[in-house]
């Protein structure tokens, strides 16, 4: 199995490639399904880069994107999901993040960036409550 190089973390650093080839980092919450990956980000530059570049980079990495000291890189081949199989993969990250997965996202972490902490209180709640994919989100599967 190639999760092997991840391990037992609870997050990875992804890096995706801009047009240009430049590389960008994230760190991401992630739960292995079979030999493939399933994230979920926010809609914007992030998808539109695994979109016209879906080859990645994967590393083993603490909350704010430190990589582990000897993190072995795993490159992998992204796919933005939808529909049945989003929702079958965010109950995946739901099951591996327990209460963290609607939350955390949601309020303001130091050294984090939660590109939804800025939402209004009232759409909190209601996402704290979403077992669903949000609509300003996607789920990607990495095959490894």
């Amino acid at each position: 199995m190639h999760n092997s190089a991840l391990g037992d973390a609870r997050y990875a650093l992804l890096r995706s490639f801009r047009r240009d080839g430049t590389p960008r980092d994230t760190p991401i919450w992630f739960a292995m399904d079979g030999d493939a990956l399933v994230f979920r980000t926010k809609v914007g530059p992030k998808t539109k880069r695994l979109a016209a570049h879906p080859d990645i980079e994967l590393r083993a990495c603490d909350h704010r994107g430190r990589v582990r000291d000897g993190a072995a890189t795993v490159a992998g081949r992204a796919t933005l999901l939808s529909g049945a199989e989003a929702e079958r993969a965010n109950r995946i990250l739901h099951r591996r993040y327990g209460w963290q997965w609607n939350i955390v996202p949601l309020i303001k972490v130091p050294g984090v960036t939660n590109v939804h902490q800025d939402l209004g209180v009232r759409e909190k709640l209601r996402r704290a409550r979403d077992r669903g994919v949000w609509s300003d989100s996607v789920i990607v599967r990495v095959e490894l």
